[in-house]
């Protein structure tokens, strides 16, 4: 027995119209989220290469800032413990802003530097320089982790949006659409064999009441001959006496 995939649904004109009208609306959102999945695709794309660009610098300047740090440390025979206590608050600082792309939102990182260098005299007495590139190698690391902690982020929660769109779209053009073209094929089919079944039984009404008046045109010649026949066999004469 084969079986048809398609809805349980009863050939009329209202419920024709009723799939028609979920067709048009699966059709409209299967376009929409074709339009958005390119959208999250192109941006995807846009955070996997900068992605991979930051990561691919990532080594070389944390190599750098640990190297700074060696120098100091050669230099100034370490850093001095008080200089370190002294520090009660973080002069870079991360705050985050969220950006909407194709309803989805994204949380972007960024670092900023905010009041006065805690170290802004250590390495006065040697090792100044050695200090000065030990700041600036890594601030240039702090920066960089920032931006590849916002990029790693954006990159997993567009890559689950595109794996549930795709997934959306898929449904609507594979299954759904498919199922509501079918069932109004059906439907289409079953009213005009409805609308044949009432022809045909039409013309055999007609057909039958031709018959029919024909017969009853015939039945009414026979009988008018009859009492004719009837009249004339009929003798209201009076006896003869001989």
């Amino acid at each position: 027995m084969e079986i048809v995939d398609r809805l349980a649904v009863f050939p009329t004109s209202s419920s024709y119209t009723n799939v028609k009208c979920r067709l048009i609306c699966a059709r409209r959102g299967r376009d929409l989220l074709a339009k958005r999945v390119d959208g999250l695709l192109i941006r995807f794309r846009a955070i996997t290469g900068q992605l991979l660009k930051s990561k691919s610098q990532l080594g070389q300047v944390m190599r750098d800032a640990a190297f700074s740090l060696v120098e100091v440390t050669y230099a100034t025979g370490g850093v001095n413990e008080l200089v370190l206590q002294a520090v009660d608050k973080a002069k870079t600082k991360v705050q985050s802003r969220q950006e909407m792309i194709g309803g989805i939102r994204l949380w972007i990182y960024e670092s900023f530097r905010s009041g006065a260098d805690p170290f802004e005299f250590a390495g006065l007495a040697r090792g100044g320089q050695q200090v000065a590139r030990l700041k600036i190698n890594y601030g240039k690391a702090i920066d960089l982790l920032v931006d590849v902690a916002s990029l790693q982020r954006n990159f997993q929660i567009l890559d689950r949006a595109v794996k549930a769109t795709r997934r959306r779209l898929n449904a609507l053009r594979h299954v759904i659409i498919p199922r509501l073209e079918r069932t109004l094929a059906y439907i289409v089919t079953e009213l005009d064999e409805y609308e044949r079944e009432d022809v045909y039984r039409l013309k055999k009404i007609r057909e039958w009441k031709t018959k029919r008046r024909h017969h009853d045109h015939l039945d009414g010649r026979v009988s008018h001959n009859f009492t004719r026949s009837a009249n004339v066999l009929d003798d209201t004469d009076e006896d003869l006496l001989f």
